[in-house]
């Protein structure tokens, strides 16, 4: 397993199959030649390109935009994690912010979801984090706590170490705006301690943990390993291909001046 991970959520982007073609071929080039043992990629497009998505450069995973809890039934617009699972995808984001607000996805539907990507063998990347209005009201750890609760209720230790969190404060999300280190870094010592308390330290300590929300290049340390988190969740970002395989390099760096 890679010492970190990147996933990147493309979003309702692209619009076209033509624009699909350019954007993996830039992929692909920008990929040429490179070899990353530390770090690692996931690319989720819209369901409607993840066919297209299937022959990815070596090191970068298929990963899906969401998912429905039941494998098959009378539910118009869904796609089951079974369908998921056959076509190829290894990841499926769940839970995210945008999900929340405009899909009106609640912690149970949230976990509902979680677990049956878990039961279709495939890794969820569960969303959690607060909104604006609930930091400023200083609720952030009680918001967290609930979520992160929520979806590893009912699961095994086995079960829950498969599972990976990301810290998307939804207030940071399209903005310039971000939490500082230290606030990234305390949200993760208090995941690390619910999940003790859930199941025990060695599993809190299998949990991954990335941060997302406005993430950049540029200041990618400041919100990944020096705030002890284990990789990111890009949006914008992930839209330039080049960006992704510049964020791979610095984590590789990272990872190998870890070892020296």
């Amino acid at each position: 397993m890679a010492r970190f991970l990147i996933v990147g959520n493309l979003k309702m982007n692209p619009l076209s199959r033509e624009e699909v073609s350019q954007y993996l071929s830039v992929l692909q080039r920008e990929m040429s030649g490179k070899k990353f043992e530390h770090a690692a990629g996931v690319l989720c497009p819209p369901a409607l390109y993840l066919n297209e998505f299937s022959e990815l450069p070596q090191g970068i995973a298929k990963g899906a935009q969401n998912v429905f809890w039941e494998k098959s039934g009378a539910y118009t617009g869904e796609l089951s994690p079974v369908m998921l699972k056959n076509d190829g995808v290894e990841y499926v984001i769940v839970g995210h912010s945008e999900r929340r607000q405009y899909g009106n996805e609640d912690d149970r539907i949230v976990r509902e979801k979680a677990h049956a990507v878990l039961k279709a063998l495939m890794v969820p990347i569960v969303c959690v984090g607060e909104t604006g209005e609930e930091r400023a009201q200083g609720e952030t750890d009680r918001v967290l706590e609930h979520q992160v609760q929520a979806v590893f209720e009912g699961l095994s230790k086995l079960q829950a170490e498969k599972i990976i969190l990301a810290y998307e404060p939804r207030w940071a999300i399209g903005t310039d705006t971000l939490p500082t280190t230290n606030e990234i870094l305390q949200v993760k010592v208090l995941i690390r301690k619910l999940l003790a308390e859930m199941f025990d330290s060695q599993a809190a300590e299998r949990v991954r943990v990335l941060y997302g929300g406005s993430v950049k290049s540029s200041f990618l340390g400041a919100v990944s390993w020096e705030a002890g988190m284990d990789g990111v969740l890009v949006g914008r970002e992930s839209l330039f291909p080049y960006e992704i395989v510049k964020m791979l390099a610095l984590f590789e760096e990272q990872a190998l001046s870890l070892e020296a």
